[in-house]
């Protein structure tokens, strides 16, 4: 865990990659569609506040290299690892104690680098040892992982394909969040295609695989992404439907920060429908 200051070399990598999400954020047509839990409130200011932060970081960077020797760097956030000249990142070093786990290091690696084949090479490698120990719940959770590598990469098919084979080991688990996260996931790669027919009919299938689940955070996040859907698709009563049924489960697990996400969502959603007419929710401005 980080617990120090990062050395000159991997301040730049790090106000860098800060400049980077930033850039990401006022680009990304997500982003721009407001999908942050206040959604288009105060969306003008918040572009400009971007703006703003991507400039001064892209200026730090350029000076805090001016300073920069590569040779006399070091990395508080990994001691021993290996700097990558060309990309000016320093890449921590692969060294787990488990062979699986190796692999799954060296896979982050290729997704922080978008080397995406690489990456899901590594990812079955990683898959091909717990099955071999028998350890479904992570071959569950890796094959999750390969699917959301897949997923930024754009390959929709083969990322549909590993969500449901997370989504079967899930279910050998008797794991009914996990297999109802995957199936929400598979919504979630078909609302972004803006197929929302299709996007629809995973949602229904993640709602119903976890109606009788027992409370916990990730059951939560569940119910807030099938809100979210129905709040894209501009219907407001299931939407709040399913903002209402996260927020009970925030409660019952004791849970502040994501009780009053939730009811900050909620209280928009009926300001919204009080402007609107009809009774259901304006179109969004893109």
């Amino acid at each position: 865990m980080y617990n120090g200051f990062p050395d000159k070399y991997n301040r730049v990598a790090f106000v860098r990659a800060g400049s980077y999400y930033i850039l990401r954020c006022i680009l990304n047509p997500v982003c721009r569609e407001g999908r942050f839990p206040m959604r288009n409130f105060f969306q003008n200011k918040r572009k400009a506040v971007l703006i703003g932060s991507l400039a001064l970081l892209v200026g730090v960077s350029i000076g805090i290299n001016q300073y920069n020797d590569p040779k006399e760097s070091h990395s508080v956030f990994a001691p021993n690892g290996v700097a990558d000249e060309n990309s000016n990142f320093y890449k921590p070093p692969i060294d787990a104690k488990d062979e699986a786990e190796r692999f799954i290091q060296q896979a982050s690696e290729n997704y922080f680098f978008h080397d995406f084949d690489k990456g899901a090479e590594n990812y079955r490698q990683a898959i091909s040892i717990y099955e071999t120990r028998k350890d479904f719940h992570r071959v569950a959770k890796t094959y999750e992982s390969l699917g959301e590598l897949y997923q930024f990469a754009h390959k929709i098919q083969d990322a549909e394909s590993s969500y449901l084979t997370a989504v079967s080991y899930h279910r050998k688990n008797l794991d009914a969040v996990g297999e109802g996260r995957c199936l929400q996931e598979i919504g979630g790669l078909y609302s972004d295609q803006k197929r929302f027919e299709l996007a629809g009919e995973w949602y229904r299938k993640a709602g119903i695989i976890i109606k009788d689940a027992k409370p916990n955070r990730e059951l939560a996040t569940v119910y807030e992404a099938i809100g979210r859907y129905h709040w894209d698709r501009n219907n407001l009563d299931q939407a709040m439907k399913n903002f209402a049924v996260a927020q009970e489960i925030f409660i019952a697990i004791k849970d502040q920060r994501g009780y009053d996400h939730i009811t900050k969502i909620l209280v928009l959603l009926k300001r919204k429908s009080k402007s609107s007419p009809s009774g259901s929710l304006p179109p969004k401005k893109l």
